[in-house]
């Protein structure tokens, strides 16, 4: 049976799986050779609140971010924010994050136009004045992690096909987000923007401490 290419997240981590380390995986173009959206964006910070229940604060992190098209042409932006921190954890933005974190942050800012970033998905119209402003909210993260990356994804049309030397399985969210074993025998890579951040000092004081930004570059993944 023929299996169709799926885009996936774990596309570095399916070719380790095949037990490829030597495969090279591929680099973006230095020159744009699709379509890209330009991000703007404050660095990560923690946001502290009593939810139902809980006799203690919780902590949760954000980050504010707009994007622009300049493409001059409307594109669909389907945003990814997804946070690995070094000691292994992977947080995507917005699982088992309450509501009320983002009316809070909302409330702080006073921004009516500001939108999750479930809520950004959808066809962005071309110049400044259709720019959209979001927000991706994590969980509390690894209080033993030094430092950790975000990884965005949606801002560029560029990919890569790449075929695995043997057929991986795997478990990937199918459609409605619920985990399901799956079978590849290749995979889409997609233009990526990292941004790697340190983080110093102990976890409880970690609401007041700001992050700092290491490293800034284009991957595929």
């Amino acid at each position: 049976m023929k299996r169709t290419p799926v885009r996936t997240t774990l596309g570095v981590a399916a070719l380790m799986a095949a037990g490829s380390l030597a495969l090279t995986a591929p680099q973006p173009s230095e020159v744009p050779v699709s379509w890209e959206l330009d991000l703007n964006f404050e660095h990560p910070q923690a946001i502290q609140m009593r939810l139902p229940g809980q006799e203690r604060p919780a902590t949760f992190w954000f980050m504010r971010y707009s994007v622009t098209n300049h493409t001059g042409a409307d594109q669909i932006f389907v945003p990814n924010f997804t946070l690995y921190t070094d000691t292994g954890q992977v947080l995507p933005a917005g699982r088992k994050v309450p509501g009320a974190v983002f009316e809070k942050i909302k409330q702080t800012y006073n921004d009516p136009l500001l939108k999750e970033t479930s809520a950004m998905t959808g066809k962005l119209l071309e110049g400044d004045d259709n720019a959209r402003e979001g927000v991706a909210i994590w969980t509390d993260f690894d209080p033993d992690a030094g430092a950790f990356d975000l990884f965005v994804g949606g801002l560029s049309g560029e990919t890569a096909d790449v075929v695995l030397p043997k057929p991986v399985t795997l478990i990937a969210p199918d459609a409605d987000g619920n985990p399901q074993t799956v079978t590849k025998e290749q995979v889409v890579l997609a233009k990526t923007l990292q941004l790697s951040y340190g983080i110093a000092g102990e976890a409880a004081a970690r609401p007041r401490t700001a992050v700092k930004l290491l490293a800034k570059r284009w991957v595929m993944r």
